[in-house]
């Protein structure tokens, strides 16, 4: 479950391009405006030939229920059902509800069916979300009496959950002894919502976004936290969760939406004969809950945020500053869209006039957190500002954003740079992808819960070309637009953020400030009934759960082959190319790795901060701004990164690699190709200004991660202690990297670096070590050309041996790691040696750790110890991960890792669990694949359909004994490695030594 944050919806306005395409099974266009369907009316038919869709509105006819159904050749199907919630205070209420519902329904009365579904289904996408304004639960699936099974438990739960107030306290706050047994132990408060919301709270840039929106915002539901403030999450009462359910989750509020190639007339049918057919209309509600526009200001306002210190950041640019004006009403969907293209003129790219002014003077690290156009809130808002800056640096900050805006309104834009969005804009509509449905319901949410027309929203190409009538006639009209909603808005926000020298001493102090108010408060009965509630608690935790009346798909559902891939492996000028032809939509894909295992560990070190710049550098011939434009004019642009590739038949051995990867519209192949000519022969590292802009934005980008990916860091910390081949990862991309980064970001003279690498691009970027592919429609010849015109140009003959090399294993005395950093909560990680993707142990491993994750540590470690999620998974590097996320107990959490064996010996594994945990695997092994991704698995990891085929034999015969051995021989393994990111802890198990790095250390 999520918790939609403003920085995760930012931009989802341009649709990520198109999904599979496959055979139609509905016949929409027989549908008419007015017409009775199983209940409900038709309101709009409308083709949107952008997506080579039908979008359909309908209206239940009893309840008023808002139908939008988007009919398309795509068999990943989406299924969702929204309310619009507006809380009024910043105690979680939408947020714990949304995780409240889906603890068990009146049909489906088994505790977390939402959970227990992930392993009886086929769902490649399964959650549900709170948003500011609105509460929703989406899945997608391709197979039908899936989608069915699905909708019946989602819908079950959002109009008849038990809402249990055990689950209430499950899930959002409750007061418990920190030992459950024992009534003398201390009274603290637990909650997986409190705790999710903590670790969020925990990260500097959260809580920025979060008081920007608030204060931009502040009349109505934005002015408070729909997730929920920690210090006010314990004010809420189950009889205010259990309240707002009955009134908000009523049909009246609720937007279905359906996507893909079922039968919709059978979704209405299902709808109304279940849940809708005895509904009243209950117009009160959208009243109650509609968000009005925000009252404008008659002047601008400040406002000032205290947080802890960032260790990763240089003591002397801690601050943040962002200025923000409220744009246009979300409804107003041609002007929102006209916005959204100025906000990338302002912001996107080295051309872009708050980079140039900004970014490039390295007045900060990078732009702040709020930076950037929103068009979630029913009035839209835009905001620019920089992070990393000195408090003394503000004035000159706001000084520049006043300048900049006055010089854009004096000077305009560039065509080209006009140009190149919209072919952006072009080009992500012809690109493919597996999740277009879900997109588009991302996309079009917002503009529905505020009453706007969400079809028009979806017709891009016609605010295109609207869009151009207005430059046309009007050539200043984005100037017009600048002076507007910049230059003369009254309704303008400055926020500023600094560290407190004691704000983390504050905030533990008001913690208990809080525990100690609710404590007083008890009385002896009050506290006979918290101890007596934490074992009743417990005991619904720990009871074998009846799921019998969960609906399940079988094994035989599933199909026995894996699919095949057409494709020609050929050899241009010596290098092996792979041509995958696939129904592209008339967009050339190019992929290229070059191996990277010849080069020095000095170089070998600088592969991660080269791939971020070498094509942002500009070129011999023209600058970095010259480049990025021609760059934008012909491609989706330039990406290079780094890849360390398993191999899938023997443990240890490894390809290292720089990965190329570029796509664009057919006509433009040419193109595309003289910009990799360009990159290969031209390459230039001479501008220091730039480089150190670029190598700030890096440092940067990987200080605000960790907080978001701390499991990431944690479990690839302790599989870099057992395992070489992860060392090589973690010192790449760790936090090894986040520390070698911070170092290189404060270096005074970056010439050495620089010379460096222009030594690693004179060794990689030439044709010696480089394989090739592409995917494109079969009948795309000047592809084939166009790659072959470009390994002719280049320097190089190919003269790789083995693209893998052995690492061989080291010893390492430290074998559990501590870094100390300022978070509130934890993440914890434990590794075990495991075996290579083709050893016949890797299958019941692999089944063995979907079984624990759901079984045991799910349980164990989110259920009883707050977690926010918890898991094993085994990797294709051969280890076993544990894992806990934003974890208030790491201590409990590393014994119950420390237990899984003796958990697994003690629990009878049924038949039904086992196929189950097989059902798991194969959502992922079965997920759809967008046609420029069909050759992946061959490309980049060798993974041909033999190999494919025999994992899914190996996977579907795997029994309850196998499951057994392999957890008695794998997990009993001594050779085990733990990590542990997060506050300083005295907690920790004396019987081992941990390595502790402080946060200074990084």
């Amino acid at each position: 479950m999520l918790r939609l944050s403003k920085a995760l919806n930012k931009h989802r306005k341009n649709f990520r391009g198109l999904s599979i395409l496959q055979t139609k099974t509905t016949n929409t266009n027989s549908f008419q405006v007015g017409q009775e369907i199983e209940g409900f009316i038709v309101q709009e038919v409308r083709p949107i030939n952008d997506f080579q869709l039908t979008a359909l509105r309908l209206q239940h006819q009893k309840s008023g229920a808002d139908y939008l159904h988007i009919d398309r050749n795509d068999t990943n199907n989406v299924f969702s059902v929204a309310f619009r919630t507006t809380p009024k205070h910043s105690n979680g209420l939408p947020h714990i509800l949304e995780h409240t519902t889906l603890c068990g329904s009146k049909k489906f009365p088994c505790r977390d069916p939402f959970f227990k579904m992930l392993n009886r289904s086929m769902a490649n996408f399964m959650n549900a979300m709170t948003a500011p304004d609105y509460t929703f639960y989406p899945f997608c699936t391709e197979n039908l009496s899936d989608y069915y099974n699905l909708m019946s438990v989602y819908l079950d739960a959002v109009f008849n959950p038990m809402l249990r107030e055990s689950d209430f306290r499950q899930e959002g706050w409750r007061l418990e002894h920190k030992d459950v047994d024992d009534k003398n132990s201390p009274i603290e408060i637990k909650g997986v919502v409190y705790n999710e919301m903590k670790g969020v709270y925990s990260d500097n840039q959260q809580i920025y976004n979060e008081h920007f929106l608030n204060n931009i915002l502040p009349s109505n539901t934005y002015g408070v936290n729909s997730g929920g403030d920690p210090m006010v999450i314990p004010s809420l009462t189950y009889n205010d969760l259990v309240a707002f359910h009955n009134r908000y989750y009523h049909p009246s509020n609720s937007r279905f939406y359906s996507y893909g190639n079922f039968n919709l007339e059978n979704h209405l049918k299902f709808l109304n004969n279940t849940f809708l057919k005895n509904c009243t209309l209950d117009s009160t509600i959208q009243d109650e809950t509609k968000v009005p526009n925000e009252n404008r200001w008659l002047s601008s306002k400040r406002t000032h945020v205290t947080c802890k210190e960032d260790p990763m950041i240089p003591k002397d640019r801690q601050s943040s500053l962002s200025i923000g004006t409220l744009w246009s009403d979300i409804t107003n969907t041609q002007e929102t869209f006209e916005l959204a293209i100025l906000s990338r003129l302002l912001l996107n790219g080295p051309n872009a006039k708050f980079y140039k002014s900004l970014i490039e003077p390295n007045i900060g690290t990078d732009f702040s957190a709020a930076t950037g156009f929103t068009d979630q809130t029913r009035d839209t808002f835009f905001a620019v500002g920089l992070q990393g800056i000195n408090e003394s640096d503000f004035e000159r900050v706001e000084s520049i954003y006043e300048d900049t805006i006055k010089s854009v309104i004096k000077d305009g834009f560039d065509r080209r740079d006009i140009d190149n969005i919209l072919h952006s804009v072009e080009l992500s509509m012809r690109h493919q992808t597996s999740n277009f449905g879900l997109q588009l319901l991302y996309g079009t949410l917002p503009i529905w819960n505020h009453g706007g027309n969400v079809l028009s929203s979806m017709c891009v190409g016609e605010k295109i070309e609207e869009f151009k009538k207005k430059l046309t006639n009007r050539p200043n009209y984005l100037q017009s637009l600048v002076d507007r909603y910049l230059l003369n808005n009254k309704h303008k926000l400055v926020i500023t953020m600094s560290p407190e020298n004691n704000y983390e001493e504050l905030r533990k102090e008001n913690e208990e400030k809080l525990l100690k108010q609710k404590l007083d408060s008890l009385s002896s009965v009050d506290k006979d009934n918290i101890y007596l509630q934490g074992l009743e608690l417990r005991k619904q935790q720990d009871a074998i759960q009846d799921v019998t009346c969960l609906p399940s798909l079988s094994l035989n559902d599933l199909k026995k082959t894996t699919d095949s891939i057409t494709f020609d492996r050929k050899h241009v000028n010596n290098t092996p190319v792979f041509i995958f032809p696939q129904p592209t939509n008339r967009v050339t894909y190019f992929r290229s790795l070059l191996n990277t295992s010849h080069l020095s560990d000095n170089l070998k070190n600088l592969i991660p901060l080269f791939c971020n710049v070498v094509t942002r550098m500009g070129i011999e011939s023209m600058d970095f701004r010259q480049f990025d434009q021609l760059v934008k004019k012909s491609t989706g642009g330039l990406h290079v990164s780094q890849a360390i590739i398993d191999s899938p038949r023997n443990l240890l051995n490894m390809k290292e690699s720089i990965i190329l990867n570029s796509h664009c519209l057919d006509s433009n192949v040419n193109e595309m190709f003289e910009l990799w000519k360009k990159i290969f022969t031209q390459v230039t590292f001479q501008n220091q200004n730039r480089f150190k802009t670029l190598v700030q934005e890096e440092a940067s980008s990987l200080a605000n991660s960790i907080s978001g990916s701390g499991h990431m860091y944690a479990m690839l910390c302790a599989t870099a202690i057992i395992n070489p081949v992860d060392a090589r990862r973690e010192l790449y991309g760790g936090l090894q990297y986040v520390s070698y980064m911070k170092k290189i970001s404060q270096m005074e003279d970056l010439s050495p670096i620089m010379k460096n690498l222009v030594k690693l691009s004179e060794q990689v970027l030439n044709k010696n070590t480089m394989k090739c592919s592409l995917t494109v429609v079969d009948d795309n010849i000047e592809a084939a050309k166009g790659l072959e015109s470009f390994l002719n140009t280049i320097a190089g003959k190919w003269n790789l041996l083995s693209e893998y090399n052995k690492v061989e294993k080291q010893d390492n005395n430290v074998k559990c790691v501590h870094h100390v950093l300022p978070f509130s909560v934890n993440y914890c990680a434990k590794a075990l040696p495991g075996v290579q993707y083709t050893h016949k142990d890797f299958a019941p491993l692999k089944i063995l750790c979907k079984y624990m994750s759901s079984k045991y540590l799910l349980p164990t470690v989110r259920e009883k110890n707050g977690a926010y999620g918890s898991g094993v998974a085994l990797s294709n590097s051969g280890c076993i991960q544990m894992y806990s996320y934003r974890d208030p107990k790491p201590v409990e959490t590393f014994k119950a890792f420390d237990s899984a064996l003796e958990w697994v010996n003690k629990k009878k594994i049924t038949l039904e669990e086992l196929n189950e945990a097989k059902l798991a695997i194969f959502q992922g092994i079965d997920q759809p694949v967008a046609p420029m991704a069909k050759g992946n698995a061959l490309f980049f990891y060798d993974m041909d359909e033999q190999i494919r085929q025999e994992h899914r034999n190996q996977i579907m015969n795997v029994k309850i004994d196998d499951i057994l051995n392999v957890a008695n021989l794998y997990f009993s393994n001594t050779n085990t490695a733990k990590a542990l990111i997060g506050p300083a802890n005295n907690g920790l198990s004396s019987e081992t030594i941990w390595k502790v790095s402080k946060h200074e250390d990084l």
